[in-house]
C-alpha cells in the first residue's frame, strides 16, 4: 500500500509537472506570438532628403562655377572611427571629385578627445579653408572651433549640432530629438505599449546622444515602458557589448533594447543572439553598421532609425567650398531657404529613416546607387 500511494503521488507530481511545464510553453508561445505580430505592425519608411539637399549642391556648384577651386582644402573631422563613417567619408571623396577641391578625412583613434583637439589644432596651424566637425564633446571642441573661425575657417557641424562657438555654426546632419522621438515611436509599437528597456550609448554628453535619448523617452510618454538602464560605454565597443551583457543579467525580463551609437547595436545584437534570445529581446538601433544590417537580416534587430552620414560628408564639401570661394555671407544666402530650426540650431536636416527587414534591400540597393556597399 505504501509503495502503490508512492507511486501514485509521483504520477501526480509528474503530471502537474508536465502541466506547469505545458501552461509554461504555452505562455511562452502566447508571448512570441504577441511579439511576433507587434513586429509584423512596424513598417519600414525613409525620408532622406536627398532631393533637396541635392538642389542646394547644384546652387552651388553653379555659384562657384568657372573659379579655380583646385587650392582649396577642407576636411571632415568624425568623433570615431567606426564603419558608420564609411559612407559619410565615401560622400566627402565624390564630392571633392565632382568640384576639383582637396579634402581629407580625419578620424581620432578610439574616439579619444584630446586627439581630436589636436586634429583641429593641427587644421588650423595649417591653414585649412574649412572643415566639417562631429565632435566628441561639443563643449570642449567650441573654443577651438571659435579660434577657427576668428582666423576665416569655414565651419559645419555634423552628426552632433555645435553651440558656444564665434559665430553660429550650421548643423548638418540628422535632427537627433526626431530620430530619438521616431525610435521611441518604433519601440512602442513593437512592445504594445508595455515592457522593459535599457539603452547603450557612446556618451552621456555628446549632443547627438543627449538629445536622441531625450526624444526616445519622450515618445514613451503614457505608456507602460520602463527605461531600466541607461548605460556609457565611452565609445569603447568592447565596452559596449560588455554593457548589452551586463543589462541582460541585471534584467532577466528585459524586453527590449534602444541603441544609440552605431556600434551599440551590433554589440546589443550579439550580447542578444549569445543569450538565445533573439526575437524575445527587442532592438531598435540608430544606424546601419555592417553587423547590425546582418541581425536584421536575421531577425536580431528589428528596426535601424538612419541618419544618412553620406549627405554629411557630400554636402559638408560644397558647403564649406561655397563659405571659401564666395564669403560666408553669399553662402548663408544660398543656405538660408534650406535651413530648419531644429533643437536650437539651424539645420540642414538629411532627414530620417526606419529600416525594418521589409525595406532593407531598397535601402542597401540607393547606398549602392551612392557608390556605398555594405
Amino acid at each position: 500500500m505504501t509503495v502503490r500511494r508512492t507511486r501514485t503521488t509521483t504520477t501526480a507530481i509528474a503530471a502537474a509537472a508536465l502541466l506547469v511545464l505545458t501552461g509554461c510553453s504555452k505562455a511562452s508561445d502566447g508571448a512570441q506570438q504577441e511579439s511576433n505580430q507587434n513586429i509584423a505592425k512596424l513598417t519600414g519608411s525613409t525620408e532622406f532628403n536627398d532631393q533637396r539637399l541635392g538642389e542646394l549642391a547644384g546652387k552651388i556648384k553653379q555659384a562657384v562655377q568657372g573659379r579655380d577651386l583646385a587650392a582649396v582644402r577642407v576636411a571632415m573631422v568624425i568623433n570615431s572611427p567606426s564603419a558608420y563613417w564609411t559612407e559619410g567619408r565615401t560622400g566627402m571623396e565624390n564630392a571633392a571629385k565632382e568640384l576639383g577641391v582637396q579634402a581629407n578625412f580625419q578620424a581620432p583613434a578610439g574616439g579619444d578627445l584630446n586627439t581630436q583637439l589636436s586634429i583641429l589644432d593641427t587644421l588650423r596651424a595649417d591653414k585649412i579653408d574649412g572643415y566639417t566637425v562631429s565632435a566628441v564633446d561639443p563643449k570642449a571642441v567650441a573654443g577651438p572651433v571659435g579660434t577657427a573661425q576668428k582666423a576665416g575657417i569655414g565651419v559645419v557641424a555634423i552628426d552632433s549640432p555645435l553651440s558656444g562657438t564665434a559665430d553660429p555654426t550650421v548643423y548638418l546632419g540628422t535632427p537627433n530629438t526626431d530620430a530619438g522621438q521616431r525610435a521611441g515611436e518604433a519601440m512602442k509599437t513593437l512592445l504594445n505599449g508595455t515592457g522593459k528597456v535599457a539603452i547603450l550609448t557612446g556618451s552621456l554628453t555628446a549632443e547627438n546622444a543627449v538629445q536622441r535619448i531625450a526624444g526616445f523617452k519622450k515618445a514613451l510618454e503614457g505608456t507602460n515602458i520602463q527605461v531600466v538602464d541607461t548605460l556609457n560605454d565611452d565609445a569603447d565597443p568592447s565596452k559596449a557589448l560588455s554593457n548589452a551583457q551586463a543589462a541582460l543579467q541585471a534584467n532577466p525580463d528585459l524586453n527590449a533594447f534602444y541603441t544609440v551609437w552605431s556600434y551599440d547595436g551590433p554589440a546589443a545584437g550579439q550580447a542578444v543572439k549569445a543569450a538565445g534570445k533573439s526575437g524575445k529581446v527587442l532592438i531598435v538601433a540608430d544606424d546601419a553598421e555592417p553587423k547590425t544590417v546582418e541581425f536584421v537580416k536575421d531577425g536580431t534587430v528589428q528596426a535601424m532609425i538612419l541618419q544618412r552620414p553620406y549627405q554629411q560628408g557630400y554636402l559638408g564639401v560644397y558647403v564649406l567650398t561655397a563659405m571659401k570661394v564666395l564669403g560666408k555671407e553669399a553662402a548663408a544666402e544660398l543656405l538660408e531657404p534650406y535651413l530648419e530650426q531644429k533643437d536650437g540650431a539651424s539645420t540642414l536636416s538629411s532627414g530620417i529613416g526606419l529600416v525594418t527587414n521589409d525595406n532593407l534591400q531598397t535601402y542597401l540597393d540607393d547606398l549602392k546607387k551612392l557608390g556605398v556597399s555594405q
